[in-house]
């Protein structure tokens, strides 16, 4: 099967995702880390995702077709949520009938230039500020985690 976007810069291709969702909140920011390790950390969903997600408490990959993932997320406040993922090198893209998050990554350099977007699928209004004020937290704890070693 052909993928038509295979060939789109992630980071063009998150540009595109967010122009598509009015409200999505997005933050790119250049990290002081290697691709690989920035890539490292955000692929490895289930033993990372609460570490830079304050709203996750735990992740498990219930189903592998690929790059193709279904996610069974358990939130801080309790509730548990089926999420579907497509995650390969540079992309990944999560979404539940309430969320769609994305990470899209390239390298530049000894640098990542990483983007992250979040988007409620909700009828309320959402604080743009604190989304982005949020996002731009859990940037800094990937650039952290990615840093470490």
């Amino acid at each position: 099967m052909n993928d038509p976007v295979a060939g789109i810069d992630p980071l063009d291709r998150l540009d595109i995702l967010a122009a598509a969702m009015p409200g999505a909140a997005v933050v790119r920011r250049r990290l002081a880390a290697p691709f690989e390790d920035v890539w490292q950390v955000i692929a490895n969903l289930e033993d990372n995702l609460h570490r830079f997600e304050p709203g996750v408490a735990r992740v498990h990959i219930t189903e592998r077709r690929g790059e193709f993932l279904s996610l069974r997320v358990r939130h801080t406040d309790g509730r548990e949520e089926a999420m579907d993922a497509r995650l390969r090198p540079g992309w990944c893209l999560m979404q539940s009938p309430t969320v769609v998050v994305a990470f899209a990554a390239r390298p530049e350099g000894a640098e990542t230039l990483l983007a992250h977007l979040e988007h409620g699928r909700t009828e309320r209004p959402h604080d743009t500020d604190a989304a982005l004020a949020k996002i731009a937290e859990e940037l800094q704890a990937i650039e952290r985690l990615a840093t470490r070693n």
